[in-house]
């Protein structure tokens, strides 16, 4: 059966399905021993549901990481090119540089001609940086969850972070890794 290989196959499901059969055992509280012949029964067939419970997630697991294998080819070549900007590889085109909100819909032309000239003006004002400088690190600090996590003195080293990419593993090694 697929599933029994995917679980002894990965270590960390293996150990997870470990941790949760010993969750249900608990410490020995002589709870499960005290109880009668028949209870003892249904408590391991409880164990046993478990276990299949397990091995149904591991197999979802497993389907949910060809999934993410599948669109990490699709969006590949948009993180491609993300990171040729950040990096001033490539200089995008006046199209794409166009990011249209919902209030701009509002504003008249007259007004977008005024604050486009102002913006050219001032562009012009100011040395041409590569790329966006401090892409990585000013991301870090405005997502929540990893806001928290960065130290003052990681500040200098992420500034100068120029990537970050997932790897997706081929079927039967570890899931997933993260490299700059």
């Amino acid at each position: 059966d697929r599933g029994y290989e995917f679980v002894d196959k990965n270590p960390q499901i293996l150990a997870a399905l470990q941790e949760r059969l010993d969750g249900l055992v608990g410490t020995p509280t002589g709870y499960i021993e005290s109880l009668p012949k028949v209870v003892k029964r249904r408590v391991n067939a409880l164990k046993n549901l478990q276990v299949k419970c397990a091995q149904i997630e591991a197999k979802f697991y497993e389907e949910v990481h060809e999934l993410e294998r599948k669109y990490a080819t699709l969006y590949q070549p948009l993180f491609d090119k993300r990171s040729e900007i950040i990096n001033a590889v490539y200089e995008p085109t006046e199209e794409e540089c166009e990011w249209k909100t919902d209030t701009e819909e509002e504003i008249s032309e007259e007004m977008k001609e005024k604050a486009k000239l102002e913006e050219e003006k001032k562009d012009q004002e100011k040395d041409d940086p590569k790329g966006i400088p401090e892409f990585w690190l000013t991301v870090f600090k405005n997502v929540d969850l990893l806001s928290d996590m960065i130290q003052e003195h990681d500040e200098p080293i992420l500034k100068h972070l120029k990537d970050i990419k997932v790897k997706f593993s081929e079927a039967g090694e570890p899931m997933v890794s993260l490299y700059c």
